[in-house]
């Protein structure tokens, strides 16, 4: 899939509409190709460092399917795609901070009312005594637990669509070459 000069990618499909579909396996052609030509690069930028960007996708096609406006089609499509999905993704980002902070005042709310509680039975009606620290303590852990959604909404859950962003924003800024594919060639010939 990369190629010698680390800074592509090769893609090896039998029709250009499997760059943005997955294909039907077809155990009688050979292939094995499971997801689609963006899945695949996406997979690629993936497991790379961030210091080893990917700057050209390079997709072997047969030669019969390749046309003289075929490349500045393709070109056009990745755009309107990757603005698609970082539209889709900005969107996601802003539905999880709205929730994140919907929550917050909930848990917020509730880690309150936990500590008032705690505060009750520890220095009001168990005074000095085990039963009245265990339920104190065990309504300071409920109110923390109350605020574990939130913070994993604002801390955490927003991050996997600020990454996809990312690397659609990568790929429209990549370069698309489209060459013949040669008999035998991809990753079937390996």
């Amino acid at each position: 899939m990369t190629s010698p000069a680390d800074d592509s990618v090769d893609l090896y499909l039998s029709d250009i509409h499997n760059f943005f579909q997955t294909p039907e396996v077809d155990p009688f052609l050979g292939e094995n190709i499971e997801a689609s030509g963006i899945d695949q690069l996406i997979d690629t930028m993936n497991s790379r460092p961030d210091s080893r960007k990917i700057r050209r996708i390079v997709i072997h096609l047969p030669e019969a399917t390749i046309e003289p406006a075929l490349q500045g089609r393709v070109r056009t499509a990745i755009t309107n795609y990757c603005d698609a999905q970082i539209r889709l993704d900005v969107q996601k980002t802003r539905e999880i901070w709205l929730e994140g902070r919907r929550a917050l005042k909930i848990g917020l709310v509730f880690w309150a009312i936990c500590l008032s509680l705690s505060l009750l039975f520890e220095e009001v009606i168990f005074t000095r005594h085990a039963l009245g620290r265990l339920f104190g303590e065990g309504f300071i852990i409920a109110g923390w637990v109350g605020l574990w959604r939130p913070a994993e909404l604002l801390l955490y859950d927003w991050r996997p669509f600020a990454r996809e962003k990312k690397r659609y924003e990568e790929i429209k800024a990549m370069e698309v070459t489209i060459v013949p594919r040669a008999a035998g060639a991809g990753p079937t010939a390996l």
